[in-house]
């Protein structure tokens, strides 16, 4: 797992409730050499996002009192072009017809593996390089 086209390391904010998961998330993208900050709501995700420069943004689906959804729509207007990754282990219906429930980039079914966070680097990689053609 590479850092971003420029050389640089990237900047994720994962927000999840499965401490776990974030612990994983985060231990494995440092571990590549990006920055990471975890939050486990939508108010943690909006304080990051306005307070830090978010690469990628990885949201589980469900979380307590707001749906992966919310958070995603909400940081999406902070800043359109912030790349997010919704995770899902029941709603599987959201990997086939994202661009219908969701403003997500992309949508990744649990259980997360290393080969899961290669595919979100991948695509946000070729989104980038499809955004500078297009300047």
């Amino acid at each position: 797992m590479s850092s971003d086209a420029a050389g640089g390391p990237l900047t994720f904010l994962v927000v999840d409730d499965d401490i776990p998961l974030s612990l994983f998330f985060k231990e494995t993208l440092q571990h590549a050499g990006h920055r990471v900050f975890v939050a486990v709501n939508e108010h943690g995700a909006i304080e990051t996002v306005k307070n830090e420069s978010v690469d990628i943004l990885i949201c589980d689906y469900l979380l307590p009192g707001i749906k992966g959804i919310g958070i995603v729509d909400i940081v999406k207007k902070m800043k359109p072009s912030l790349f997010c990754v919704l995770i899902s282990g029941h709603h599987y219906h959201l990997i086939n017809d994202r661009h219908t429930f969701t403003n997500a980039d992309m949508v990744i079914a649990k259980p997360v593996l290393k080969e899961s966070l290669n595919k979100i680097l991948k695509q946000y990689l070729l989104t980038q390089s499809v955004r500078t053609q297009n300047l």
